[in-house]
């Protein structure tokens, strides 16, 4: 089932499929509930799946302006209860859509079955991250988009060229053109002034499960791995021909993990 709903400042497009304990997927900056649909038919088999497009992407309206993902995490459980998704919920966060998750285990940790981040840094921007950021901003503000998305798509794949990367490309390319300049503006502000979700996670009581890739570009493996060795909850898959989408370059490994993790629970 498909819809829009409207609450607070906010007009979220929602994709619901099958039955069972929920299962909410949050994407990245650039992309939209697209990337996630073969996430999505593999759990909608055993669980409720609901998908969203984040504020300023796909079918979604714009993000107000001072969109925040701490504030948004309000709005989401305003979602999920308008939903009639009550009890606890499993996250799956790639990137922004992470920062989205955490943030919503942070506000309501009572309601997190479980938490798995995808190439989603748990500490707070650092400078060279809201430099590089910034710069983005700024080629968009002088109607750059083409331009950006040229270099940054196709940085988001691991260096060695696989079969199918082609068409993982063009997948981001529709996404990213569905992104307004507003929503990707007020994305990034957002993304630059994000809190340290890093004790939220360490006094979390929920499972957790951290997926990095060897090649990310965006955000260095190392630190990904760093933090995660300080939750002691958490496990942590290294995928060793992968950048910044694992699930999509590796999705055979990515998806086996994610069964295994989830059924633990």
């Amino acid at each position: 089932m498909e819809q829009i709903i409207e609450l607070d400042n906010y007009k979220i497009f929602v994709k619901t499929e099958g039955e069972g304990p929920p299962l909410l997927l949050l994407h990245s900056y650039w992309g939209n509930l697209l990337l996630f649909d073969d996430l999505a038919k593999a759990f909608s088999k055993t669980r409720k799946v609901i998908r969203i497009d984040l504020p300023g992407h796909g079918n979604s309206g714009n993000p107000p302006s001072g969109y925040r993902f701490d504030s948004f995490a309000v709005v989401l459980d305003e979602l999920l209860q308008r939903m009639n998704i009550a009890g606890k919920i499993s996250l799956i966060g790639h990137s922004m859509g992470g920062y989205v998750a955490m943030a919503y285990a942070d506000r309501f940790p009572e309601r997190i079955e479980s938490l798995i981040l995808m190439h989603a840094p748990i500490r707070s921007a650092d400078n060279q991250s809201i430099k590089s950021r910034n710069r983005e901003a700024s080629l968009l503000m002088k109607g750059k988009r083409d331009l950006l998305l040229q270099v940054t798509i196709p940085s988001n794949f691991a260096p060695e060229h696989k079969p199918g990367t082609e068409e993982l490309v063009a997948l981001l390319n529709i996404t990213a053109k569905q992104v307004t300049i507003d929503g990707a503006l007020r994305s990034i502000e957002a993304m630059n002034h994000r809190s340290n979700y890093l004790k939220t996670l360490q006094n979390g009581k929920y499972p957790i499960l951290i997926i990095v890739g060897e090649y990310d570009k965006v955000y260095d493996a190392a630190d990904q791995l760093d933090d995660a060795s300080r939750i002691p909850r958490s496990e942590v898959l290294l995928l060793d021909y992968s950048g910044h989408m694992g699930f999509m370059e590796e999705p055979a490994k990515v998806l086996a993990s994610l069964k295994e993790f989830i059924i633990r629970i």
